[in-house]
């Protein structure tokens, strides 16, 4: 299962840079607002991630987990709003919907791809 999250984090980072370059390439949005867009959704997935172990794992305190998904909803409202602040020459909003679209595009095409098998298990 870690090895999927892994493969998902990197098909949003290749994602993210694939369509910064193509939007800089064609120059019909705005790569800065797709890196950012791209940049909070892998924030958000890895602070799932973390959150997720953090509640599965034994011996962590709770006040430990309440603290983790605070901060992973504070910044899932800092970003888009931090996006928001910045002139609409930098980023405009549909660039920072596509960066942010990796996230569910990545989780797609990883359960499109087969699963690695280890050792005959």
């Amino acid at each position: 299962m870690t090895q999927r999250l892994a493969r998902i984090e990197l098909l949003m980072t290749s994602l993210t840079l694939v369509a910064a370059a193509a939007a800089l390439a064609l120059g019909v949005m705005r790569p800065l607002g797709i890196g950012l867009g791209g940049g909070a959704a892998l924030l958000d997935f890895a602070l799932i991630r973390r959150i997720g172990a953090a509640a599965l794992a034994r011996r962590i305190p709770l006040q430990r987990v309440v603290s983790m998904a605070l901060v992973k909803s504070i910044v899932l409202l800092a970003a888009p709003a931090a996006a928001l602040l910045l002139p609409g020459s930098v980023v405009d909003g549909v660039s920072f919907a596509v960066g942010v679209t990796t996230l569910p595009v990545a989780v797609v095409l990883d359960a499109c791809l087969p699963v690695a098998v280890r050792d005959g298990v």
